[in-house]
């Protein structure tokens, strides 16, 4: 027993997790291991195998495939404008305005996204699971502004101020715009095929229970096309420190906060989103032509009845589907946007 060392010692020589030590193990890739009852143990004087530790080229968003994969989802509205091992930036402008988007390589097969847009509309967005060929969870958090995305045939949701949603990526970025023109919010993409070896590891190490990015899904998700969690002092505090991240430890912090956003989901319960439901694409599109209305008419004063009967919707409809999309009602977003218009 004196010649043979347990997989934690192993694991700690040679700068890997006992998971990794393990699955080598259990490969027969390690020369010499037996096992004694359940454990295996490895002769002493093994040196570390040369493919012990996986290559981490794909923590980086900047490698060349994660670039092209944003500069697909971006479109032609994106210039590459930064990239380096951590990260990369992309400038985006069209017809309807400018930002910046910066994206994150957290995990082998997780990139995290800062969106920082003044603009109703990104023309590149489509499907991201078409763009990579893997079954893709995303995570996204609005911070600022509003966030309008198609999940069906015609029906959309909305994201306000500290509002989370997730989904299987084949429906959050569908026709997909922002409404006020201003948005500020993160985007957490996982491969759940390429993530799941890595979280393991990484839950091994911190002496946590193994976050299961299926079993989320399944919780969360069901048959559902996503889940909104509206905001909560828990999800407010969870992003409020990645927004707030001082660049120094930018990477670092990024993966810390990760696991706690995903731990937070393994428990997050999927009850109904406090009465505020979707609403379909005509219904949407007539409320947006009620505000193109008023705000190409600013000398003029409408009742809410007049513009219920012009553009044909039930008054009650008209008022309640507004504030969902624009985050307030029809006066209070008329008062600010002559204030604007008069502040230019």
């Amino acid at each position: 027993m004196n010649d043979y060392i347990s997989v934690r010692e192993a694991a700690l020589a040679w700068g890997v997790s006992g998971r990794r030590v393990h699955k080598l193990c259990e490969e027969g890739r390690i020369a010499g291991v037996t096992k004694f009852g359940r454990a295996w143990m490895i002769p002493a004087q093994t040196p570390k195998p040369l493919d012990a530790r996986r290559e981490h080229s794909e923590l980086h968003a900047a490698n060349n495939t994660k670039t092209r994969m944003f500069e697909n989802l971006l479109g032609a509205d994106a210039k590459l404008t930064v990239k380096n091992d951590s990260f990369a930036v992309f400038q985006l402008e069209n017809a309807t305005g400018n930002g910046v988007v910066t994206v994150y390589g957290v995990f082998p097969g997780v990139t995290l996204t800062y969106y920082d847009l003044h603009m109703q509309k990104v023309s590149g967005f489509g499907a991201f699971d078409t763009l990579c060929g893997e079954p893709i969870l995303t995570v996204n958090h609005c911070r600022e502004g509003r966030f309008e995305c198609e999940i069906n045939d015609g029906e959309r949701i909305h994201l306000g101020e500290g509002d989370l949603a997730v989904s299987n990526m084949s429906a959050p970025l569908r026709a997909s715009s922002f409404p006020l023109s201003h948005y500020h919010g993160i985007s957490i993409q996982l491969d759940v095929r390429k993530a799941e070896d890595i979280l393991g590891e990484v839950c091994e190490l911190l002496l946590i229970p193994k976050i299961n990015l299926r079993t989320i899904e399944t919780r969360l998700l069901g048959n559902r096309p996503y889940f909104l969690v509206r905001s909560t002092d828990a999800v407010e505090h969870i992003f409020f420190e990645l927004y707030n991240t001082p660049t120094a430890l930018k990477e670092s912090y990024i993966r810390l906060k990760l696991i706690e956003l995903l731990l937070f989901l393994s428990i997050a319960e999927p009850e109904p989103t406090d009465g505020r439901r979707y609403f379909y694409k005509t219904r949407v599109d007539t409320v947006k032509a009620v505000r193109d209305h008023l705000t190409a008419n600013l000398d003029k004063q409408f009742t809410l009845p007049e513009l219920s009967k012009l553009f044909n919707i039930p008054l009650t409809a008209m008022k309640t589907c507004f504030k969902t999309v624009f985050g307030m009602p029809i006066g209070e977003y008329l008062r600010k946007y002559r204030l604007q218009a008069a502040a230019v």
